[in-house]
């Protein structure tokens, strides 16, 4: 008696490429991460542990071994949670006027399909190229221009209407991949807490203190996880060159001395070759370099992402990308 065919198995999870972390992280922001947050938690639980055996001693001592029902686990159980809970209360401090402009802009803020169409359709594509929950959106009115994402559930990512007018479409597209990749890496919790413990006042300080514990011992995690969103970045919009536009963009928007047009950072960005019979670019080099050197992060982060887009691990993660890109049935971009 013939055998009945199996029924082909339908393509599971697993069997999907998915962009992970180790893919496009920078070299040394993990052990910069666990150095602050790890070393941090591991006094709580030092002083936990001399509290439980400072406690146990005093039982045995003052009224004889009454066992472990005599210990202070209350207090013991508070030392333990109290970096996760600072973390938590930083970061919400950090985003309640976020939250509260939030609320007040209504529904009509948030990105959907049925009134920003068109972010709403990138929004989904970078989310499904990350391989994560599409992150709300919210677009709104204010005088300044920004873009940012904050924790919570899926993410969020905030932008107000100025920053969105500010930059072409290919522009904004490497902007929101910027965030989406803070999200994907999932950065901002910690990310907004440190930043807002620096500017918060003496009181909160205080209150707050293993946060600054936090910062200190992690004072350069916070470019390392900008590096790594840079290259989340690069892969999502298919190069580093418009990465590198827009921060610079970005940069110049809040420098009043900036003599940066966005037709010379175009040219200076794409230019290669000999440029020493070109008087114009010439010129353009050497004051859009100086704006660059004068902002060494930002010199950091478009080396940095230069190096890791020309070098085989960003090989391996473009070509990953590529087969993500086929797999979820999307065109591949022109690179550069």
């Amino acid at each position: 008696m013939a055998r009945k065919a199996r029924p082909r198995s339908k393509k599971t999870k697993k069997d999907e490429l998915i962009l992970k972390l180790s893919d496009y992280q920078f070299p040394g922001e993990k052990q910069a991460y666990w150095t602050a947050v790890g070393v941090t938690y591991g006094l709580f639980i030092a002083a936990a542990a001399f509290v439980a055996v400072s406690n146990y001693n005093g039982i045995m001592n003052s009224t004889g071994i009454k066992g472990l029902q005599g210990m202070n686990w209350w207090f013991i159980g508070n030392l333990l949670v109290i970096p996760l809970l600072m973390i938590l209360a930083g970061n919400y401090l950090a985003t309640l006027h976020t939250k509260k402009k939030i609320k007040k802009a209504g529904r009509q803020a948030k990105v959907m399909a049925n009134n920003f169409l068109d972010i709403h359709k990138l929004l989904t594509k970078q989310a499904t190229l990350a391989g994560i929950k599409v992150p709300h959106m919210y677009i709104l009115e204010d005088d300044a221009p920004y873009m940012y994402s904050i924790a919570g559930g899926p993410g969020t990512i905030v932008a107000t209407q100025l920053m969105r007018e500010s930059f072409s479409e290919d522009e904004f597209e490497a902007l929101l991949a910027i965030e989406m990749g803070h999200v994907k890496s999932r950065h901002m919790s910690l990310k907004l807490a440190t930043q807002y413990i620096t500017n918060a006042n003496p009181l909160w300080k205080l209150l707050l203190f293993p946060l600054l514990i936090i910062k200190f011992l992690g004072s350069g995690w916070s470019d390392l996880a900008d590096y790594t969103a840079d290259r989340c970045a690069a892969l999502l919009v298919g190069g580093s060159s418009i990465v590198n536009i827009v921060m610079v963009k970005r940069a110049a928007m809040f420098d009043k001395q900036a003599d940066v047009s966005t037709e010379d950072l175009h040219a200076y960005v794409e230019s290669s070759g000999d440029i020493s019979t070109d008087a114009d670019q010439m010129e353009r080099r050497f004051r859009i370099g100086n704006f660059i050197k004068s902002h060494p992060n930002l010199q950091d982060r478009i080396e940095t992402l230069n190096d890791f887009v020309h070098s085989e691990e960003g090989a391996a993660a473009f070509e990953k990308m590529a087969q993500i890109r086929a797999q979820a049935g999307l065109n591949q971009p022109e690179t550069g």
